[in-house]
């Protein structure tokens, strides 16, 4: 009789230490959230309260784009060009270059393409890509194909770069 009293109350005590934890809710947890949350509220009313203009928000997009008042659009793939050997001078070999035949427009921009083919080192390649960075127009790498070349330790790289030509405002 003994025994059973004792058995049961030592599977009530693991039952009980184990079990805790899923079955009482997490106190330190909880207050965790609560002052999160208050830090959130606190940080969107301080928002709501300034006064802040859609221009404030807005992009100067002229800083980004080739500016049609500049540049014709061969003037402007030839900039394209021309930044694009320079990035590449001295750490990339460039094997050709491609002019996009004509610009795709849309509404109020030209989308420039040029088509690059290059062989490189996998250094130089991001060093190539970072000097290309450092020019204020954007420029976008699109269709990149990277393959090793099986004889040197190089890459042959082939890409399309975009950049875009803002268009006169009427």
């Amino acid at each position: 009789m003994q025994s059973t009293k004792i058995l049961t109350l030592l599977i009530s005590l693991v039952v009980f230490i184990n079990y805790i934890n899923y079955v009482l809710p997490n106190r330190d947890k909880l207050q965790h959230q609560i002052v999160v949350l208050k830090q959130k509220i606190e940080k969107e009313k301080k928002l709501n309260e300034q006064k802040i203009d859609l221009k404030d928000l807005s992009l100067p997009y002229k800083n980004f784009f080739f500016d049609a008042k500049k540049y014709t659009y061969s003037q402007a793939m030839g900039k394209l060009q021309e930044r694009i050997t320079k990035s590449a001078k001295d750490i990339c070999t460039i094997n050709h270059i491609k002019w996009a035949q004509v610009p795709i427009h849309s509404q109020w921009y030209d989308i420039l393409k040029m088509n690059l083919s290059l062989t490189t080192k996998p250094k130089a390649m991001f060093m190539f890509i970072n000097h290309l960075r450092a020019y204020p127009e954007l420029f976008v790498i699109k269709y990149l194909r990277i393959t090793s070349d099986q004889k040197k330790e190089v890459l042959k790289v082939t890409l399309q770069i975009v950049a875009y030509r803002m268009k006169d405002e009427k």
